[in-house]
């Protein structure tokens, strides 16, 4: 049996959006039985098989279907000859996953605010991808264990993560006012639903005179981030980004 529970691991580090195809009914003569699974990714790419031939090109079928309308669905496919083509006769139901179809937080700085709005989003249906170069923050015992932590360079994870209009939210919380500005920069090249920065007025007309200077579009960067609500503390300010993020997953501004 391939390790499929470790690709879906890998997958779910990366962001990447996938289909899990497994096979949940057979009759007759198939050429996969019961249980055995594909992953599909919204490219075709694929791991796996559910038979190869009819079976796999309807399940990549479905799967393209699933991407459209980001939700799974079920699939029974005959395997009966078809003029001149043999099959093996049998039948086949296929169930359709979609997986990390969640909304994915890209939080850029693991300091105390950082810290405090993972922890308020635990038990959301945020996905927390944590993103800090710095040993001692990235790996504060204070983090939940949710939270998928990325210690690196934020422009070596923003090359190599997956961005996605419907889904993807990002909030820059970094150590430095020139840093912030330098994620956002680079941030603002790629598809994502919500963008914001943490931030006073006079900081963010500061970075709005830079950026569109080099003819970027600030108009969907929200800075200050996060609802008013009359809190300075780092869990306040944390409650008022996670409140802002939790409106927007929900159409509610």
């Amino acid at each position: 049996m391939w390790d499929w529970i470790g690709k879906l691991d890998e997958l779910r580090r990366q962001n990447q959006l996938a289909v899990l195809v497994t096979v949940i009914r057979s009759s007759g003569s198939t050429p996969r039985k019961q249980g055995a699974k594909m992953i599909v990714l919204p490219d075709g790419t694929f791991f796996g098989t559910v038979g190869g031939g009819v079976p796999e090109y309807y399940a990549l079928e479905d799967a393209r279907n699933c991407f459209v309308g980001m939700q799974g669905t079920t699939s029974n496919i005959p395997l009966h000859q078809r003029g001149e083509f043999p099959a093996c006769g049998g039948t086949m139901e296929l169930y359709m996953e979609l997986i990390n179809n969640n909304p994915c937080l890209y939080l850029f700085g693991a300091g105390h605010i950082g810290q405090s709005l993972c922890r308020v989003l635990e038990g959301t249906p945020f996905r927390i991808h944590l993103v800090d170069e710095r040993d001692e923050w990235i790996n504060a015992a204070a983090i939940p264990d949710c939270v998928i932590r990325h210690h690196c360079h934020w422009s070596e994870f923003i090359q190599n993560s997956s961005w996605c209009e419907k889904r993807t939210f990002v909030t820059i919380l970094t150590y430095s006012g020139t840093v912030d500005q330098q994620v956002l920069e680079e941030v603002l090249f790629h598809p994502a639903r919500f963008v914001g920065m943490i931030g006073s007025k006079g900081k963010w007309a500061g970075v709005q005179k830079n950026l569109e200077g080099k003819g970027l579009d600030l108009s969907r960067v929200r800075c200050p981030v996060g609802h008013k609500n009359g809190g300075d503390s780092p869990q306040e300010i944390a409650i008022s980004i996670a409140s802002q993020l939790l409106a927007t997953n929900y159409g509610r501004e």
